[in-house]
């Protein structure tokens, strides 16, 4: 039996203390034989830079001292489950950009070395974790995934399916090809090439060499930048119209990454230009420890039919190659027919999936760094009108952080909100649990807002919620009072002109509230509640089709919106009594 390696994992997340672990990652990357490009300190720390949304790199070394002997990449992610809350995601750093991710190790501490970092995994809040782009064959993924029981978890393969190219090929993008290189040229063309690929080779290369105007350039300091553009504009040109997104993504994704490629010497930037006009580019990426080439990212100028500008762009790079003591030409996923006519080989390189048995966070808590990404969509909810979702994340970042300030105000404010809904809606059941009846408490809601403001008359949340209470307690014109000084605290709150339409509605001034309600429309054009209350007023004032219009513009925001859904069907049936007083209304939405 091997050496037992008593493991400690430290959790690095911000790019300063990445930074400082340059030195230790390049020993590493340099003896893994597992590594690959995606998995270099250039390519993880500029994709990390580069990202909006929280990441983790699990260093591990045997016990507290010494240096790192492995490190795993990961970006956190967060979902929302309808009615039941927020879930938290992990993902395989790289992912989705690069076509191959995995773990870094010294092959001497591998096995101890990904059961720790499985270990330290199972203790963070998740409820799935993404093992996308991984080699499955690999001993240490193996491991990995024994951590991972099916009495606690469900690990299952996701199957790519298969794609149609535009010759009406059934491309798997599971496949990955490459080519192994001999230590000269000729014996490529010899002993890799049937004899028709090897004469349009070498006819291919002889171009370069004749009268006509065909030439190679690299990219170098002074050219990167116009390079790199060319070769992104020929790859918009071939491959956009296919998918937008996609094609944004990798676009915006190149221009952040490959320049620190570039930089560091490991991004190889061939053009093929004939008449002066690029007919072709190859961003080739270079591991030089396990001497690979890397074709990452390819195009070319789809009108040439004469002169075969990818064949020659991928002839000339393997001879490159080959000169430059390189012995691996990785032609990327998909297995292409053309890809084969090189001698190349393959493999399949996987998605695996473990999700939580619950379907839920592993120990019911959402993760800490992604606390200010949940905020936010609460937030959204909330101006959307979704109190229930709201309501629920408040409770969950609440129970993550009983401190969080900001939670605690979106809470209030959601009940608040809520009350105010089930008391114009009393046949709209209530979810709240009895814990919470101290918060619901109108007199006692109101109570805690008088005492805030006196505590800090500019408190907008105080305010705004107190205007909402006083409507309830049907003081409609106390409620504008409050409302007034809360705009005047923060003019561009849409939830504020919102509310004060709703106040206005209560005392029949319908042409007022159109006015807030289309104030709080301008600053915020997806308020689909503002919409839907302006309907209503637009209702009262007897102008039907702006009514409808309003009605099928909050609809449109929001699909399942099932109060603008029966205010409209009340139109089409021609109600009269559309807006009683305020105690008696059905149809009045909550306040945000």
């Amino acid at each position: 039996m091997g050496r037992a390696f008593d493991m400690h994992v430290d959790v690095i997340e911000n790019l300063e203390d990445l930074r400082g672990l340059q030195d230790n990652w390049d020993r590493i990357y340099e003896i893994d034989p597992e590594a690959h490009c995606f998995l270099s300190w250039t390519w993880m720390s500029s994709w990390f830079a580069s990202r909006s949304l929280p990441w983790l790199v699990l260093a591990a070394r045997e016990g507290d001292g010494g240096a790192y002997v492995a490190f795993f990449p990961i970006q956190l992610g967060t979902g929302l489950d309808r009615g039941k809350g927020f879930y938290n995601t992990i993902v395989m750093g790289g992912s989705y950009f690069a076509p191959c991710t995995g773990i870094l190790c010294d092959p001497a501490y591998a096995d101890a070395a990904v059961s720790a970092f499985a270990d330290h995994i199972r203790t963070l809040h998740w409820s799935s974790l993404h093992l996308d782009d991984i080699d499955r064959s690999s001993l240490r993924i193996e491991s990995f995934l024994a951590r991972f029981p099916p009495a606690d978890f469900v690990g299952d393969r996701i199957k790519r399916p298969v794609q149609i190219s535009d010759a009406a090929e059934r491309i798997d993008p599971e496949i990955h090809v490459h080519v192994t290189l001999p230590a000269d040229f000729d014996s490529f063309l010899f002993e890799k090439l049937h004899r028709r690929t090897r004469r349009n080779i070498r006819r291919c290369l002889r171009t370069m060499e004749g009268p006509v105007a065909l030439r190679m350039t690299h990219a170098d300091a002074t050219t990167i930048e116009k390079d790199l553009a060319t070769l992104l504009s020929l790859w918009e040109k071939q491959w956009g119209s296919h998918n937008t997104g996609y094609m944004r993504y990798i676009l915006d994704n190149s221009r952040s990454v490959l320049p620190d490629c570039f930089r560091s010497g490991d991004l190889f930037l061939p053009v093929l230009w004939q008449d002066g006009i690029a007919i072709a580019a190859s961003a080739v990426l270079l591991d030089r420890p396990r001497k690979s080439l890397i074709c990452f990212l390819s195009a070319r100028d789809v009108s040439i039919r004469d002169l075969s500008p990818g064949l020659t762009l991928h002839a000339y790079t393997i001879r490159w190659g080959i000169e430059n003591g390189f012995r691996i030409y990785d032609l990327g996923a998909g297995d292409y027919e053309h890809k084969y006519i090189f001698g190349s080989v393959s493999r399949r390189i996987e998605r695996y999936r473990i999700d939580t048995r619950t379907g839920r966070n592993l120990g019911e808590r959402l993760d800490a760094h992604c606390i200010p990404f949940v905020l936010t969509r609460i937030k959204n909810l909330y101006a959307a009108g979704d109190l229930a979702d709201a309501e629920i994340g408040c409770r969950q970042v609440l129970a993550s952080d009983p401190e969080q300030g900001e939670a605690v105000s979106l809470y209030r404010e959601v009940v608040a909100s809520r009350t105010l809904w089930q008391a114009i809606s009393p046949d709209v059941a209530t979810d709240i649990s009895s814990d919470d009846q101290a918060v619901v408490d109108r007199a006692e809601a109101e109570k805690q807002c008088r005492v805030t403001i006196a505590e800090n008359p500019g408190d907008f949340d105080a305010v705004h919620r107190l205007s909402i209470l006083l409507l309830l307690r049907h003081e409609a014109r106390e409620a504008e009072a409050e409302i007034g000084r809360a705009l005047e605290l923060r003019p561009d709150s849409a939830a504020a002109h919102c509310t004060y339409g709703n106040i206005l509605i209560a005392v029949r001034d319908f042409e007022g509230a159109v006015v807030r309600y289309d104030r709080a429309i301008a600053l915020e054009p997806s308020h689909s509640i503002a919409y839907n209350n302006k309907g209503n007023a637009l209702r009262r004032l007897g102008r039907t089709d702006e009514a409808l219009a309003s009605y099928e513009k909050a609809i449109a925001i929001r699909p399942n919106y099932e109060q603008a859904i029966a205010n409209r069907a009340a139109l089409f049936d021609e109600e009269t009594d559309m807006l009683p007083a305020v105690i008696q209304l059905s149809r009045l939405p909550p306040n945000v």
